[in-house]
Protein backbone atom coordinates (compact mmCIF):
# COMPACT_ATOMS: atom_id res chain seq x y z
CA UNK A 1 0.00 0.00 0.00
CA UNK A 2 1.51 3.56 -0.93
CA UNK A 3 0.81 5.84 2.00
CA UNK A 4 1.26 9.92 1.07
CA UNK A 5 1.44 12.06 3.97
CA UNK A 6 0.90 15.33 3.59
CA UNK A 7 2.63 17.32 6.28
CA UNK A 8 1.06 20.40 6.00
CA UNK A 9 2.39 22.20 9.06
CA UNK A 10 4.78 25.74 8.83
CA UNK A 11 6.72 23.88 11.37
CA UNK A 12 7.86 21.09 9.79
CA UNK A 13 8.78 17.60 11.23
CA UNK A 14 8.83 19.80 14.65
CA UNK A 15 5.27 20.55 14.61
CA UNK A 16 2.72 19.42 17.40
CA UNK A 17 0.82 17.92 14.83
CA UNK A 18 3.48 15.64 13.30
CA UNK A 19 4.02 14.20 16.17
CA UNK A 20 0.55 12.72 16.25
CA UNK A 21 1.22 11.75 12.55
CA UNK A 22 4.29 10.17 13.56
CA UNK A 23 3.06 8.01 15.94
CA UNK A 24 -0.03 7.43 13.94
CA UNK A 25 2.50 5.60 11.54
CA UNK A 26 4.59 3.94 13.95
CA UNK A 27 1.16 1.72 14.64
CA UNK A 28 -0.04 1.83 11.23
CA UNK A 29 3.32 0.26 9.71
CA UNK A 30 4.14 -2.23 12.82
CA UNK A 31 2.55 -5.15 11.35
CA UNK A 32 2.57 -4.81 7.76
CA UNK A 33 5.34 -2.47 6.17
CA UNK A 34 3.94 -0.12 3.70
CA UNK A 35 5.41 2.75 1.19
CA UNK A 36 4.95 5.29 3.58
CA UNK A 37 6.07 8.77 1.87
CA UNK A 38 6.02 11.90 4.30
CA UNK A 39 6.02 15.50 1.93
CA UNK A 40 6.79 18.71 4.00
CA UNK A 41 4.50 20.93 2.21
CA UNK A 42 6.41 23.76 4.02
CA UNK A 43 9.10 23.19 1.59
CA UNK A 44 7.71 22.66 -1.42
CA UNK A 45 7.12 25.31 -3.99
CA UNK A 46 3.53 25.41 -4.81
CA UNK A 47 1.78 28.29 -5.96
CA UNK A 48 -1.59 29.48 -5.65
CA UNK A 49 -4.15 28.43 -8.06
CA UNK A 50 -5.08 31.18 -10.52
CA UNK A 51 -8.31 30.38 -10.96
CA UNK A 52 -7.83 29.83 -14.55
CA UNK A 53 -9.16 26.66 -15.65
CA UNK A 54 -6.63 25.67 -18.46
CA UNK A 55 -6.13 22.74 -16.05
CA UNK A 56 -9.75 21.81 -17.68
CA UNK A 57 -9.97 23.61 -21.05
CA UNK A 58 -6.64 23.82 -22.93
CA UNK A 59 -4.71 21.02 -20.94
CA UNK A 60 -7.11 18.86 -19.26
CA UNK A 61 -5.80 17.32 -16.10
CA UNK A 62 -2.28 19.13 -16.51
CA UNK A 63 -1.71 22.54 -14.81
CA UNK A 64 -0.38 25.58 -16.59
CA UNK A 65 1.86 26.59 -13.48
CA UNK A 66 5.36 24.94 -13.75
CA UNK A 67 6.21 24.20 -9.83
CA UNK A 68 6.22 21.22 -7.46
CA UNK A 69 2.29 20.38 -7.81
CA UNK A 70 3.39 18.62 -10.98
CA UNK A 71 4.95 15.80 -9.28
CA UNK A 72 3.34 16.04 -6.08
CA UNK A 73 -0.06 15.54 -8.36
CA UNK A 74 1.19 12.03 -9.65
CA UNK A 75 2.24 10.64 -5.92
CA UNK A 76 -1.74 11.44 -5.01
CA UNK A 77 -3.27 9.92 -7.69
CA UNK A 78 -1.16 6.76 -6.86
CA UNK A 79 -1.80 6.80 -3.04
CA UNK A 80 -3.77 4.18 -1.67
CA UNK A 81 -4.05 5.85 1.78
CA UNK A 82 -3.86 10.19 1.99
CA UNK A 83 -2.87 11.36 5.93
CA UNK A 84 -3.68 14.84 6.06
CA UNK A 85 -1.33 16.50 8.96
CA UNK A 86 -1.60 19.88 9.89
CA UNK A 87 -2.24 22.07 12.93
CA UNK A 88 -5.98 24.57 13.13
CA UNK A 89 -4.69 27.89 11.48
CA UNK A 90 -7.72 30.30 12.13
CA UNK A 91 -10.63 28.16 11.95
CA UNK A 92 -8.93 26.08 8.75
CA UNK A 93 -5.74 25.09 7.46
CA UNK A 94 -2.59 26.55 6.93
CA UNK A 95 -2.54 28.81 3.83
CA UNK A 96 -0.12 26.65 1.78
CA UNK A 97 -1.55 22.94 2.67
CA UNK A 98 -5.01 24.56 1.06
CA UNK A 99 -3.11 26.24 -2.12
CA UNK A 100 -2.46 22.49 -2.09
CA UNK A 101 -6.32 21.61 -1.91
CA UNK A 102 -6.71 24.16 -4.60
CA UNK A 103 -4.48 22.53 -6.84
CA UNK A 104 -5.94 19.34 -6.75
CA UNK A 105 -8.36 20.73 -9.52
CA UNK A 106 -7.02 18.78 -12.76
CA UNK A 107 -7.89 15.99 -10.54
CA UNK A 108 -11.53 16.51 -11.57
CA UNK A 109 -13.78 16.89 -14.61
CA UNK A 110 -15.76 20.24 -15.43
CA UNK A 111 -18.61 18.91 -16.19
CA UNK A 112 -21.07 18.24 -13.07
CA UNK A 113 -23.06 15.67 -11.28
CA UNK A 114 -26.24 15.97 -9.84
CA UNK A 115 -26.72 13.94 -6.90
CA UNK A 116 -29.44 11.74 -5.58
CA UNK A 117 -29.65 14.25 -2.42
CA UNK A 118 -29.70 17.49 -4.42
CA UNK A 119 -26.53 18.15 -4.10
CA UNK A 120 -23.97 18.37 -6.95
CA UNK A 121 -20.29 18.26 -7.96
CA UNK A 122 -17.50 17.81 -10.52
CA UNK A 123 -16.67 14.23 -11.44
CA UNK A 124 -13.40 12.51 -11.01
CA UNK A 125 -11.11 12.44 -13.78
CA UNK A 126 -9.26 9.59 -12.46
CA UNK A 127 -10.44 6.27 -10.37
CA UNK A 128 -10.06 7.10 -7.01
CA UNK A 129 -12.02 4.59 -5.14
CA UNK A 130 -9.50 2.86 -3.52
CA UNK A 131 -8.32 6.15 -1.97
CA UNK A 132 -8.91 6.32 2.21
CA UNK A 133 -7.99 9.67 3.96
CA UNK A 134 -7.00 10.40 7.51
CA UNK A 135 -6.79 13.49 8.88
CA UNK A 136 -4.81 14.23 11.90
CA UNK A 137 -5.22 17.93 13.61
CA UNK A 138 -3.94 19.91 16.60
CA UNK A 139 -5.61 23.43 17.82
CA UNK A 140 -4.59 25.38 20.74
CA UNK A 141 -8.88 24.73 21.86
CA UNK A 142 -10.08 22.61 24.19
CA UNK A 143 -13.22 21.97 22.52
CA UNK A 144 -13.89 21.24 18.77
CA UNK A 145 -17.17 22.69 18.30
CA UNK A 146 -17.04 26.16 16.55
CA UNK A 147 -13.48 25.46 15.86
CA UNK A 148 -13.41 22.98 14.00
CA UNK A 149 -17.03 23.19 12.52
CA UNK A 150 -15.78 24.45 8.71
CA UNK A 151 -13.06 22.27 8.23
CA UNK A 152 -14.36 19.30 9.31
CA UNK A 153 -17.58 19.67 7.16
CA UNK A 154 -15.53 20.35 3.86
CA UNK A 155 -13.07 17.15 4.40
CA UNK A 156 -15.92 14.99 4.93
CA UNK A 157 -17.55 16.90 2.19
CA UNK A 158 -14.93 15.99 0.04
CA UNK A 159 -14.04 12.22 1.13
CA UNK A 160 -17.54 11.43 2.98
CA UNK A 161 -17.16 7.46 4.15
CA UNK A 162 -13.66 7.15 3.35
CA UNK A 163 -12.27 9.69 5.91
CA UNK A 164 -10.68 9.04 9.27
CA UNK A 165 -10.05 11.75 11.77
CA UNK A 166 -7.55 12.45 14.60
CA UNK A 167 -8.54 15.83 16.45
CA UNK A 168 -6.39 16.65 19.18
CA UNK A 169 -7.72 19.56 21.07
CA UNK A 170 -5.36 20.94 23.75
CA UNK A 171 -2.52 20.44 21.25
CA UNK A 172 0.00 23.21 22.65
CA UNK A 173 0.17 20.61 26.25
CA UNK A 174 2.01 18.50 23.49
CA UNK A 175 5.43 20.59 23.34
CA UNK A 176 5.49 20.76 27.21
CA UNK A 177 7.87 18.30 28.50
CA UNK A 178 6.59 18.20 32.01
CA UNK A 179 3.51 16.65 30.78
CA UNK A 180 5.01 13.05 29.81
CA UNK A 181 2.41 10.71 31.44
CA UNK A 182 -0.15 12.38 29.58
CA UNK A 183 1.41 13.17 26.40
CA UNK A 184 3.20 9.26 26.27
CA UNK A 185 -0.34 7.98 27.19
CA UNK A 186 -2.11 9.67 24.34
CA UNK A 187 0.16 9.01 22.16
CA UNK A 188 0.42 5.18 22.61
CA UNK A 189 -3.56 5.04 21.84
CA UNK A 190 -2.33 7.11 18.41
CA UNK A 191 -0.24 4.15 18.19
CA UNK A 192 -2.91 1.66 19.10
CA UNK A 193 -5.05 3.65 16.43
CA UNK A 194 -2.54 2.90 13.79
CA UNK A 195 -2.41 -0.54 14.29
CA UNK A 196 -6.19 -1.04 13.99
CA UNK A 197 -6.42 1.34 10.72
CA UNK A 198 -3.94 -0.98 9.26
CA UNK A 199 -5.97 -4.29 10.32
CA UNK A 200 -9.15 -2.97 9.38
CA UNK A 201 -9.15 0.34 7.75
CA UNK A 202 -11.12 2.10 10.44
CA UNK A 203 -10.26 2.83 14.42
CA UNK A 204 -12.22 1.16 16.95
CA UNK A 205 -15.13 2.56 19.11
CA UNK A 206 -13.32 2.38 22.14
CA UNK A 207 -9.87 3.56 21.08
CA UNK A 208 -11.83 6.66 19.43
CA UNK A 209 -13.17 7.63 22.45
CA UNK A 210 -9.88 7.12 23.86
CA UNK A 211 -8.73 9.69 21.70
CA UNK A 212 -11.20 12.27 21.42
CA UNK A 213 -10.50 12.44 25.88
CA UNK A 214 -9.47 16.03 26.96
CA UNK A 215 -5.61 15.58 28.17
CA UNK A 216 -7.09 18.08 31.03
CA UNK A 217 -10.67 19.37 32.08
CA UNK A 218 -11.31 22.58 30.17
CA UNK A 219 -10.43 25.28 33.41
CA UNK A 220 -7.65 23.70 34.30
CA UNK A 221 -6.28 23.74 30.81
CA UNK A 222 -7.16 27.06 30.73
CA UNK A 223 -4.59 28.18 32.98
CA UNK A 224 -1.68 26.05 31.47
CA UNK A 225 -2.34 27.87 28.45
CA UNK A 226 -2.45 30.73 29.31
CA UNK A 227 0.70 30.04 31.75
CA UNK A 228 2.80 29.22 28.47
CA UNK A 229 2.68 31.89 27.49
CA UNK A 230 6.40 33.44 28.48
CA UNK A 231 4.72 37.00 29.16
CA UNK A 232 4.06 39.00 32.23
CA UNK A 233 0.51 38.26 34.03
CA UNK A 234 -1.60 41.67 33.97
CA UNK A 235 -3.70 40.60 37.24
CA UNK A 236 0.01 40.38 39.03
CA UNK A 237 1.53 43.65 40.17
CA UNK A 238 5.02 42.84 39.54
CA UNK A 239 7.69 44.30 36.74
CA UNK A 240 10.29 41.27 37.91
CA UNK A 241 7.85 37.95 36.45
CA UNK A 242 10.23 36.05 33.99
CA UNK A 243 9.53 32.36 32.67
CA UNK A 244 10.52 30.68 36.54
CA UNK A 245 6.83 32.83 37.11
CA UNK A 246 5.11 30.97 34.23
CA UNK A 247 6.40 27.46 35.05
CA UNK A 248 5.46 27.73 38.78
CA UNK A 249 1.42 28.85 37.30
CA UNK A 250 1.97 25.79 34.92
CA UNK A 251 3.19 23.09 37.57
CA UNK A 252 0.56 24.88 39.60
CA UNK A 253 -2.22 24.27 37.18
CA UNK A 254 -1.51 20.49 36.39
CA UNK A 255 -1.64 19.95 40.41
CA UNK A 256 -3.68 16.77 41.19
CA UNK A 257 -6.70 17.33 43.81
CA UNK A 258 -7.18 13.84 44.23
CA UNK A 259 -4.20 13.29 45.80
CA UNK A 260 -4.99 15.89 48.43
CA UNK A 261 -4.50 14.36 52.42
CA UNK A 262 -3.58 17.46 54.06
CA UNK A 263 -2.71 21.48 53.43
CA UNK A 264 0.87 21.34 52.17
CA UNK A 265 3.15 24.58 50.77
CA UNK A 266 5.50 23.79 48.70
CA UNK A 267 8.62 26.39 48.93
CA UNK A 268 10.54 26.49 45.68
CA UNK A 269 13.73 28.84 45.92
CA UNK A 270 15.38 29.22 42.73
CA UNK A 271 19.40 30.29 44.10
CA UNK A 272 20.19 31.43 40.42
CA UNK A 273 17.87 34.06 39.73
CA UNK A 274 17.05 34.45 43.48
CA UNK A 275 13.36 34.06 43.43
CA UNK A 276 11.11 32.27 45.73
CA UNK A 277 7.69 30.56 45.22
CA UNK A 278 5.09 28.76 47.45
CA UNK A 279 3.08 26.15 45.68
CA UNK A 280 0.21 26.00 48.17
CA UNK A 281 -1.72 22.90 47.82
CA UNK A 282 -5.49 22.96 48.94
CA UNK A 283 -8.45 20.49 48.21
CA UNK A 284 -9.84 21.86 44.90
CA UNK A 285 -6.34 23.83 43.58
CA UNK A 286 -2.98 24.70 44.09
CA UNK A 287 -2.60 28.69 44.57
CA UNK A 288 1.20 29.96 43.67
CA UNK A 289 2.36 32.93 46.20
CA UNK A 290 4.96 35.58 45.44
CA UNK A 291 5.13 37.29 48.62
CA UNK A 292 3.57 37.22 52.04
CA UNK A 293 4.54 33.56 52.57
CA UNK A 294 3.50 31.08 55.17
CA UNK A 295 5.35 28.83 57.09
CA UNK A 296 6.35 26.18 54.49
CA UNK A 297 5.86 22.00 54.56
CA UNK A 298 8.78 21.39 52.18
CA UNK A 299 11.27 23.95 50.95
CA UNK A 300 13.16 23.08 47.63
CA UNK A 301 16.65 24.55 47.29
CA UNK A 302 18.10 24.59 43.77
CA UNK A 303 18.85 26.71 40.35
CA UNK A 304 15.71 27.24 38.15
CA UNK A 305 17.67 25.54 35.02
CA UNK A 306 18.44 22.29 36.86
CA UNK A 307 14.65 22.28 38.47
CA UNK A 308 13.68 22.90 34.39
CA UNK A 309 15.76 19.73 32.83
CA UNK A 310 14.46 17.92 35.76
CA UNK A 311 11.11 18.44 34.89
CA UNK A 312 11.48 17.93 31.46
CA UNK A 313 12.93 14.23 32.15
CA UNK A 314 16.44 15.57 31.31
CA UNK A 315 18.18 14.94 34.66
CA UNK A 316 17.44 12.57 37.51
CA UNK A 317 15.89 14.08 40.27
CA UNK A 318 16.73 11.25 42.69
CA UNK A 319 20.59 11.46 41.21
CA UNK A 320 20.86 15.36 41.34
CA UNK A 321 19.72 15.47 45.14
CA UNK A 322 22.41 12.39 46.02
CA UNK A 323 25.01 14.73 43.47
CA UNK A 324 24.52 17.52 45.97
CA UNK A 325 22.61 19.72 43.09
CA UNK A 326 19.54 21.07 45.62
CA UNK A 327 18.31 20.62 48.97
CA UNK A 328 15.18 19.43 50.18
CA UNK A 329 13.86 21.01 53.77
CA UNK A 330 11.27 20.06 55.98
CA UNK A 331 8.88 17.34 55.48
CA UNK A 332 10.83 14.93 52.73
CA UNK A 333 7.57 12.74 52.02
CA UNK A 334 6.26 15.62 50.23
CA UNK A 335 9.30 15.05 47.57
CA UNK A 336 8.52 11.38 47.62
CA UNK A 337 5.01 12.05 46.17
CA UNK A 338 5.73 15.34 44.19
CA UNK A 339 4.70 12.81 40.82
CA UNK A 340 1.04 11.74 42.42
CA UNK A 341 0.40 15.92 43.27
CA UNK A 342 2.08 17.06 39.68
CA UNK A 343 1.26 14.37 37.85
CA UNK A 344 4.75 14.34 36.34
CA UNK A 345 4.93 10.58 36.67
CA UNK A 346 5.26 8.15 33.28
CA UNK A 347 1.80 6.40 32.21
CA UNK A 348 1.40 4.03 29.57
CA UNK A 349 -2.40 2.41 29.19
CA UNK A 350 -2.58 -1.12 30.26
CA UNK A 351 -5.71 -3.34 31.06
CA UNK A 352 -6.35 -2.73 34.52
CA UNK A 353 -5.10 -6.05 36.27
CA UNK A 354 -5.47 -6.27 40.17
CA UNK A 355 -1.38 -6.13 40.93
CA UNK A 356 -0.53 -8.30 44.04
CA UNK A 357 2.08 -7.29 46.33
CA UNK A 358 4.97 -8.84 47.89
CA UNK A 359 5.03 -9.28 51.48
CA UNK A 360 8.58 -9.89 53.80
CA UNK A 361 6.33 -11.91 56.46
CA UNK A 362 6.50 -15.07 54.05
CA UNK A 363 10.18 -14.88 53.72
CA UNK A 364 11.10 -14.03 57.20
CA UNK A 365 8.12 -16.43 58.75
CA UNK A 366 10.16 -19.52 57.14
CA UNK A 367 13.12 -18.54 58.65
CA UNK A 368 11.89 -18.17 62.31
CA UNK A 369 9.54 -21.04 62.22
CA UNK A 370 12.41 -23.32 61.95
CA UNK A 371 14.12 -21.07 64.33
CA UNK A 372 11.77 -20.91 67.07
CA UNK A 373 11.20 -25.05 67.07
CA UNK A 374 14.38 -26.64 66.01
CA UNK A 375 15.83 -25.73 69.15
CA UNK A 376 13.04 -27.03 71.04
CA UNK A 377 12.78 -30.36 69.73
CA UNK A 378 14.31 -31.43 66.36
CA UNK A 379 11.49 -33.30 64.60
CA UNK A 380 8.70 -30.11 65.08
CA UNK A 381 11.33 -27.92 63.87
CA UNK A 382 12.09 -30.49 60.62
CA UNK A 383 7.97 -31.12 59.97
CA UNK A 384 7.01 -27.43 60.64
CA UNK A 385 9.82 -26.51 58.51
CA UNK A 386 8.76 -28.68 55.45
CA UNK A 387 5.13 -28.12 56.00
CA UNK A 388 5.11 -23.97 56.17
CA UNK A 389 7.47 -24.03 52.96
CA UNK A 390 5.02 -26.20 50.75
CA UNK A 391 2.35 -23.88 51.29
CA UNK A 392 4.36 -20.52 50.38
CA UNK A 393 3.53 -21.59 46.64
CA UNK A 394 -0.17 -21.16 47.02
CA UNK A 395 0.29 -18.10 48.03
CA UNK A 396 0.83 -16.38 44.95
CA UNK A 397 -2.76 -16.38 44.52
CA UNK A 398 -2.66 -13.45 47.22
CA UNK A 399 0.72 -11.90 46.82
CA UNK A 400 3.73 -11.78 44.55
CA UNK A 401 6.54 -14.33 45.54
CA UNK A 402 10.24 -12.54 45.43
CA UNK A 403 13.12 -14.71 43.97
CA UNK A 404 14.22 -14.30 47.75
CA UNK A 405 10.98 -16.47 49.44
CA UNK A 406 11.38 -19.04 46.53
CA UNK A 407 14.94 -19.31 47.19
CA UNK A 408 14.26 -19.33 51.21
CA UNK A 409 11.61 -22.19 50.48
CA UNK A 410 14.10 -24.25 49.15
CA UNK A 411 16.74 -23.68 51.75
CA UNK A 412 14.71 -23.73 54.57
CA UNK A 413 13.13 -27.66 53.90
CA UNK A 414 16.46 -28.70 52.97
CA UNK A 415 17.43 -27.65 56.78
CA UNK A 416 14.34 -29.48 57.29
CA UNK A 417 14.58 -32.58 56.09
CA UNK A 418 18.37 -32.56 57.43
CA UNK A 419 16.55 -32.15 61.14
CA UNK A 420 14.63 -34.86 60.38
CA UNK A 421 17.70 -37.07 59.43
CA UNK A 422 18.89 -36.64 63.20
CA UNK A 423 22.13 -33.75 61.81
CA UNK A 424 23.51 -32.15 64.87
CA UNK A 425 20.81 -29.37 65.87
CA UNK A 426 23.48 -26.63 66.37
CA UNK A 427 25.19 -26.55 63.39
CA UNK A 428 21.75 -26.43 61.48
CA UNK A 429 20.57 -23.30 63.54
CA UNK A 430 23.95 -22.35 63.13
CA UNK A 431 24.02 -22.61 59.57
CA UNK A 432 20.66 -21.28 58.99
CA UNK A 433 21.53 -17.95 60.75
CA UNK A 434 24.25 -18.04 58.49
CA UNK A 435 22.93 -18.95 55.21
CA UNK A 436 19.79 -16.40 55.71
CA UNK A 437 22.59 -13.45 56.65
CA UNK A 438 24.59 -14.21 53.30
CA UNK A 439 21.20 -14.44 51.29
CA UNK A 440 21.04 -10.77 52.31
CA UNK A 441 24.66 -9.70 51.90
CA UNK A 442 24.70 -11.49 48.51
CA UNK A 443 21.64 -9.83 47.35
CA UNK A 444 23.25 -6.19 48.34
CA UNK A 445 25.60 -6.85 45.70
CA UNK A 446 22.91 -6.78 43.18
CA UNK A 447 21.01 -4.28 41.06
CA UNK A 448 17.93 -4.53 43.21
CA UNK A 449 18.60 -5.52 46.62
CA UNK A 450 16.31 -7.75 48.47
CA UNK A 451 14.39 -5.42 51.21
CA UNK A 452 13.82 -3.03 47.81
CA UNK A 453 11.64 -6.03 46.43
CA UNK A 454 9.40 -5.45 49.65
CA UNK A 455 9.63 -1.58 50.26
CA UNK A 456 8.80 -0.65 46.41
CA UNK A 457 5.28 -1.30 47.33
CA UNK A 458 5.21 1.90 49.28
CA UNK A 459 7.19 3.61 46.39
CA UNK A 460 4.88 2.95 43.30
CA UNK A 461 5.99 -0.10 42.71
CA UNK A 462 8.54 -1.79 40.06
CA UNK A 463 9.07 2.00 39.16
CA UNK A 464 11.05 2.69 42.40
CA UNK A 465 13.40 0.49 40.80
CA UNK A 466 14.82 3.13 38.45
CA UNK A 467 15.55 5.93 41.48
CA UNK A 468 19.04 5.31 42.82
CA UNK A 469 18.41 6.79 46.07
CA UNK A 470 16.01 4.34 46.98
CA UNK A 471 18.13 1.72 45.70
CA UNK A 472 21.33 3.03 47.71
CA UNK A 473 18.86 3.18 50.91
CA UNK A 474 17.49 -0.48 50.54
CA UNK A 475 21.39 -1.75 49.73
CA UNK A 476 22.30 -0.16 52.65
CA UNK A 477 19.33 -1.88 54.61
CA UNK A 478 20.31 -5.06 52.97
CA UNK A 479 23.96 -5.14 54.69
CA UNK A 480 22.68 -4.14 57.71
CA UNK A 481 20.23 -7.44 57.44
CA UNK A 482 23.24 -9.50 56.27
CA UNK A 483 25.63 -8.54 58.93
CA UNK A 484 23.08 -8.66 61.49
CA UNK A 485 22.28 -12.36 61.12
CA UNK A 486 25.84 -13.22 60.70
CA UNK A 487 26.38 -11.59 64.03
CA UNK A 488 23.47 -13.88 65.64
CA UNK A 489 25.06 -17.10 63.78
CA UNK A 490 28.40 -16.36 65.85
CA UNK A 491 26.49 -15.63 69.05
CA UNK A 492 23.93 -18.47 68.97
CA UNK A 493 26.65 -20.88 69.09
CA UNK A 494 27.66 -20.06 72.22
CA UNK A 495 23.88 -19.22 73.37
CA UNK A 496 22.77 -23.09 72.38
CA UNK A 497 25.73 -24.54 74.72
CA UNK A 498 23.95 -22.53 77.72
CA UNK A 499 21.11 -23.25 79.73
CA UNK A 500 18.61 -20.89 77.48
CA UNK A 501 19.73 -23.30 74.81
CA UNK A 502 16.07 -24.33 74.01
CA UNK A 503 15.03 -20.57 74.04
CA UNK A 504 17.28 -19.85 71.19
CA UNK A 505 15.42 -19.33 68.81
CA UNK A 506 12.65 -17.22 71.08
CA UNK A 507 15.35 -14.89 72.05
CA UNK A 508 16.84 -14.56 68.10
CA UNK A 509 13.55 -13.88 66.89
CA UNK A 510 13.75 -10.41 68.65
CA UNK A 511 16.54 -9.57 65.93
CA UNK A 512 13.95 -9.31 62.80
CA UNK A 513 11.67 -7.03 64.96
CA UNK A 514 14.29 -4.79 66.23
CA UNK A 515 15.80 -4.55 62.63
CA UNK A 516 12.19 -3.74 61.38
CA UNK A 517 11.82 -0.75 63.65
CA UNK A 518 15.53 0.22 62.57
CA UNK A 519 14.45 0.02 58.97
CA UNK A 520 11.43 1.86 59.27
CA UNK A 521 13.28 5.11 60.77
CA UNK A 522 16.30 4.31 58.78
CA UNK A 523 14.48 4.26 55.17
CA UNK A 524 12.64 7.95 56.09
CA UNK A 525 15.88 9.08 58.10
CA UNK A 526 18.71 8.62 55.51
CA UNK A 527 16.59 9.97 51.96
CA UNK A 528 16.04 13.14 54.04
CA UNK A 529 19.47 13.45 54.91
CA UNK A 530 20.74 13.37 52.28
CA UNK A 531 17.92 16.31 50.95
CA UNK A 532 19.07 18.38 52.99
CA UNK A 533 22.92 17.99 51.66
Amino acid sequence: MNVLVLNGSPKGESSNTFMVTTSFLEGLNKNEKYNIEVVNISKTKIEHCHGCFVCWTKTPGKCVIKDDMEGLLEKYIKADLIVWSFPLYYFGMPSKIKAFLDRLLPTNLPYMDLNADGTSGHAPRYDLSHQRHVLISTCGFYATKHNYDALISQFEIMFGDKLTKIIRTEGELLKVPQLESKISEYLTYVKQAGEEFSESGRIKVDTQEKLNELLYPPDVFIKMADASWEINDPSINNKNQDKSYNFIRQMAATYNSQSYIKDIVIEMYFEDIDKTYQLCLGKKECIVRIDEFTPYTTRIETTFELWLQISQGKVNGSEAMMQGKYKALGDFNTMLKMDNYFGTKKSIPKIEVKQNKTNMSILLFQWIALWVLLPINEVWGGVAGIIICSFVPLLTYKFKLTTYDKISSVVVSVLSVLALLKVDSTLLICLSYLLFGLIWLISSATKIPLTAYYSSNDYNGDEAFNNPLFIKTNKILTIAWGVLYLIVAAYSYFLLGSILSRYTGLINSLAPILMGLFTAWFSKWYPAKIARG
